[in-house]
């Protein structure tokens, strides 16, 4: 089975989305982090220089996955930084725990490529079934 995240970008109005499907919810989550980091930073290249722990939770699924996805914007601007890898654990009680690597910004490295505001609910989703975990949100930029 092919490791890497399979996500794509959506073009949409004034906003863009992420798409993405996996094996495993955990997987899902991680692609669709990847998916922004692109969507954010191109395909910049980027070291894991930094780690952060960040925790989140939601009503259900769709929350969680929204609040993943605003805590990687989140720490991507509070320092100014730009995420290289990303791992996420999943708890019964709807509770989300993930490690974010990268580094600080170098814009002699880094191509910034559109600044993000928030991850929305719009169209948000996030099922799985026999055939693994698909998810869909759209950011406001």
């Amino acid at each position: 089975m092919n490791t890497e995240p399979a996500y794509r970008l959506i073009e949409h109005t004034a906003d863009m989305g992420i798409e993405a499907r996996a094996a495993s919810p955990e997987a899902v989550l991680v692609a669709m982090a990847c998916g922004l980091k692109e969507l954010m930073f191109g395909d910049s290249p980027v070291r894991e220089r930094l780690q952060t722990q960040v925790s989140c939770s939601g009503a259900d699924a769709v929350e969680q996955l929204v609040a993943w996805l605003n805590e990687v914007v989140y720490w991507c601007d509070q320092d100014n930084r730009v995420p290289a890898r990303f791992a996420v654990t999943l708890h019964e009680d709807l509770q989300l725990k993930g490690t974010i690597w990268g580094e600080p910004f170098d814009p002699r490295r880094h191509a910034m490529e559109r600044q993000v505001k928030s991850v929305t609910y719009h169209q948000a989703c996030l099922t799985c079934g026999g055939d693994g975990c698909f998810a869909r949100v759209y950011v406001d930029l």
